[in-house]
């Protein structure tokens, strides 16, 4: 009578407890690549400033370049047109595609 409780029982400690060890090792997993995906994030995050601020002195200088009176018509033109493309880019409007 011993035997035959004790075997159910032992069985039921095994799996549980391979259970507990393996949803243990999923836990390590995800928290392991949480931490990675954070990181990532974080120095795209960095990237994204760094182009936000590239692309605001470009425009900046284009600015200065398309409203000086000693720059040719066709060049501030060209600057104007590049300044409507950089805003068109920065608002997201090419971006969703």
């Amino acid at each position: 009578m011993v035997l035959r409780l004790g075997l159910p029982v032992i069985v039921l400690l095994i799996g549980t407890a391979w259970f507990a060890w393996s949803s243990y090792r999923r836990a390590v997993e995800a928290e392991r690549i949480v931490t990675r995906l954070n990181s990532e994030t974080k120095a795209l995050m960095q990237e994204v400033r760094a182009l936000e601020k590239a692309v605001a002195a470009a425009e900046q200088g284009l600015r200065t370049l398309s409203s000086h009176p000693s720059v040719p018509r066709d060049v501030a033109l060209t600057a104007d047109l590049t300044l409507a493309d950089i805003r068109r880019l920065t608002e997201g409007k090419e971006l969703d595609h």
